[in-house]
């Protein structure tokens, strides 16, 4: 169904369609309007300030926990066995016990020096630095043994350090051992929570150079790199002795030949154990090891947050200065960045990507708020708000398409059947690219278009809603959805104040029937003269003075009065008449459309007293609006004037003048409870709008008027004639009195009374006139046609 629709609008579109250079001139136009400029101009505030959040964010290392946190899971994932070329020497509680000594000292030391070195070691890391002495003899031996084994053997060391009002001193082998063995870095950083370290490949002190030890158990010469080691190494898989089967020859060439070894404490009460987040409380010369297994791997290359900002940044980018409201793309940096971060982790290459994450959800609150405040839900639309302007525009007219009956559609239609529907007005309505961006509030469609001449407006405006209307009626068969348009052309005030205007348009459109409105000054003047019509009519209905005549209904066959209808005859305050369609029209706008219909009942039954005490077949119609149908109370008071005025319901005819549907499921009870009384329904002007074969199956009417329209071209058109023949036959099967209504001359009258036209109305027989007139006319026995 939509589909059809749409393609039919395509065909039409086509066909009433402009030129491409029109479209082009258009679009040129309409790029400097008001809401693509105004969502892009919100889009990019938002991309900067996202931007901004995600680069800040990561300058101040805010979402380093976060960072570290994803770090691990990804190092979980990859978790494999550490090398096994470099050993750990373990100075644990069961050693120290053994020896019985708090530490290892400096004759046992030598002792486990020479057999590692015996044992065919490539590196040894003592991760102490042996800053005290001991007893001279123990630091002489042990000098004598860095001296045999110089460039084998390095001792830990670590500058002092300075952080605010704290600071340590450096710890550094005495100068007896410093003078003859090298010195490796023992400097690590912990970063929050303790979830990951980081490692100086090098650090400079006094001038001098010094590796890390991570950086000497790896062989590492790749220059100067902080970096995190990579917690994907299993620690339980490292070659680890205890120092006492070193230093009891338990641990030999087997174990130790050709290999890099580090002795460390792991002893409970070492200062050196820190907290592993896999593993617990473990020593810090296993982080030295892990680093050195990663270095083992290449130069690790840390390129922070830049590409995942980067990446960030191009994409937020992207959906500001796109037109799309999806924010998929937002979401494809949630895809490639982890994927790419693991991918990296293999080739030592580190990325960071919360504070990318962070802009990207910042940028789609950001995002989503303005599409909540500038788009509306399911339909390609935005609303009011994006293309308002507190600036007036010259350059613009605004229009405001009114879908009537929508809230009835979505009661049998689903919302995304509603959505296709509003979406393919939408897409009618744009044409081939003449209006950029349309606006959608209730029921209403608001967009600005350029400029046109007014006799120009009116014809592409007409054109507009007549091609809408068939374009929905053709496959929903159906005028449910018969739009209104409303234009605004005061182009002296702001934009937003016209669309306001151009809604009221559409709405006072839809109120009235009529296909479009346009607000422009004579528009102006005669709503304000409908609104100076509606305080004098408060005033009539307030002092119920409005003034009524009546229009004889002839019988055709026996040329005698047996009804009359009644019409508003009224001037206020004695001066001028005023026109009883204007008068209705201010009324229905002013909601008051019942009150005037109880108002000139009233008048009429106490008049129509006097007509039936000549007559007691004589008939009182009164114009009603078939829409006041579904008013209980309207009801209620019509019965309680009869009652009142002890008027015979079946003396009472209500015209129904309004041409509307009869499909309200209120409308039926009261019809029936109208029949039950014995007051009679009339079919008025039937021909036009919707009093069509529908109505007259739907309404239980009993009698039906022809339109004057038709009756009129009687004499000069034979399809006239014939329409006015066919209503006559297909009403009487039907069993209702038919009446013609603008009869004016003779021939017409006898060719009616031909037909057999039951009743006639017209000036040939009486203008309207006031009850003693007609009062006069039906006791003098006046014929309908002369001899």
């Amino acid at each position: 169904m939509i589909a059809s629709l749409k393609s039919l609008a395509d065909r039409m579109r086509r066909f009433f369609g402009s030129s491409g250079g029109q479209e082009a001139v258009l679009n040129a136009g309409l790029d400097r309007r008001s809401g693509a400029i105004l969502l892009r101009r919100k889009r990019v505030k938002v991309a900067v300030i996202a931007i901004l959040v995600g680069v800040v964010s990561a300058a101040i290392e805010l979402p380093l926990p976060a960072e570290d946190a994803l770090r691990l899971a990804r190092a979980q994932l990859r978790m494999r066995p550490a090398s096994q070329d470099i050993v750990m020497i373990a100075i644990d509680d069961s050693t120290l016990n053994e020896l019985g000594q708090p530490l290892p000292n400096r004759h046992q030391d030598s002792e486990v020096l020479d057999r590692l070195a015996q044992a065919g070691a490539k590196r040894i890391v003592v991760d102490r630095a042996h800053a005290d002495h001991e007893t001279p003899a123990g630091d002489a031996e042990f000098a004598k043994t860095l001296a045999r084994h110089r460039g084998k053997v390095w001792l830990g060391m670590a500058p002092g350090n300075a952080a605010g009002f704290q600071s340590s001193e450096p710890i550094l082998p005495l100068p007896s051992f410093a003078s003859i063995t090298r010195q490796a870095s023992m400097v690590s950083f912990f970063s929050p929570f303790d979830l990951y370290i980081m490692i100086p490949t090098e650090i400079e002190f006094r001038g001098a150079k010094y590796r890390s030890i991570s950086a000497v158990l790896a062989g590492y010469h790749g220059g100067l790199a902080r970096y995190r080691p990579d917690y994907a190494f299993n620690l339980n898989s490292i070659p680890t002795y205890r120092y006492i089967d070193v230093l009891r020859g338990r641990v030999g060439a087997k174990q130790l030949a050709g290999k890099s070894v580090i002795i460390g404490t792991t002893f409970v009460d070492s200062k050196d154990m820190h907290r592993h987040p896999f593993y617990g409380k473990v020593s810090g010369s296993y982080f030295q090891i892990v680093g050195a297994n990663t270095l083992l791997r290449g130069r690790p290359l840390d390129l922070m947050w830049f590409p995942a900002i980067l990446l960030a940044a191009a994409v937020v980018a992207a959906q500001a200065l796109g037109r799309r409201r999806s924010m998929g793309i937002l979401w494809l940096p949630l895809a490639v960045l982890p994927l790419a971060a693991f991918v990296l982790d293999e080739f030592n290459i580190n990325i960071d990507m919360i504070s990318a994450f962070l802009a990207l959800l910042v940028a789609a609150i950001g995002f989503s708020r303005i599409n909540r405040k500038y788009f509306n839900d399911g339909i390609d639309a935005m609303t009011t708000t994006a293309i308002s302007s507190e600036k007036a525009n010259a350059d613009w007219d605004v229009f405001a398409l009114k879908i009537a009956n929508l809230s009835e559609l979505s009661e049998e239609w689903s919302s995304r059947d509603i959505g296709d529907f509003v979406n393919t007005l939408i897409g009618y309505v744009q044409g081939p690219g003449a209006i950029s961006d349309i606006a959608f509030e209730r029921d209403v469609l608001i967009w600005l278009a350029p400029r046109v001449e007014n006799v120009e407006l009116e014809r592409h405006t007409d054109g507009l809603a007549l091609m809408l209307k068939t374009a929905i009626s053709h496959d929903w068969q159906s005028s449910n959805g018969a739009p209104a348009i409303g234009v605004d052309t005061n182009y002296d005030l702001p934009v937003a104040v016209r669309i306001k205007k151009a809604m009221q348009a559409a709405d006072e459109a839809a109120t009235r029937g009529v296909r479009f409105i346009i607000n422009d000054a004579a528009h102006l003047e005669a709503r304000n003269q409908r609104l100076e019509l509606i305080r004098v009519l408060e005033k009539g209905l307030r002092d119920r003075d409005i003034g009524v005549a009546y229009q004889p209904k002839i019988d055709l066959a026996s040329g005698r009065i047996v009804g009359a209808e009644t019409l508003i005859r009224w001037r206020p305050g004695g001066g001028e008449l005023i026109n009883p369609q204007d008068l209705v029209l201010a009324a229905e706008a002013g909601d008051r459309i019942n009150e005037l219909t109880l108002v000139v009942m009233e008048a009429a039954l106490i008049d129509g007293k006097e007509a039936i005490a000549l007559d007691p077949r004589f008939k009182l119609a009164v114009n009603m609006s078939a829409k006041s149908l579904s008013d209980t109370h309207l009801m209620f008071d019509i019965m309680t004037l009869l009652g009142r005025y002890n008027f015979p319901p079946e003396n009472l005819t209500l015209e129904l003048t309004e041409t509307a549907k009869l499909e309200d499921h209120r409308i039926a009870p009261q019809i029936a409870a109208l029949k039950s009384r014995g007051i009679g329904l009339s079919i008025d002007d039937f021909g036009t709008g919707e009093s069509n074969l529908e109505y007259i199956e739907k309404l239980p009417s009993s009698e039906l008027k022809i339109d004057k329209k038709f009756v009129q071209q009687m004499a000069k058109s034979e399809e006239s004639r014939a329409v006015v023949r066919a209503t006559i036959e297909i009403a009487h099967s039907l069993g209702k009195v038919v009446v013609a209504e603008g009869v004016e001359d003779l021939e017409v009258a006898a060719a009616l009374r031909a037909m057999g036209c039951d009743q006639a109305q017209g000036y040939l027989f009486s203008q309207a006139i006031v009850m003693p007139q007609l009062l006069a006319m039906m006791g003098g026995g006046r014929a309908a046609l002369n001899a």
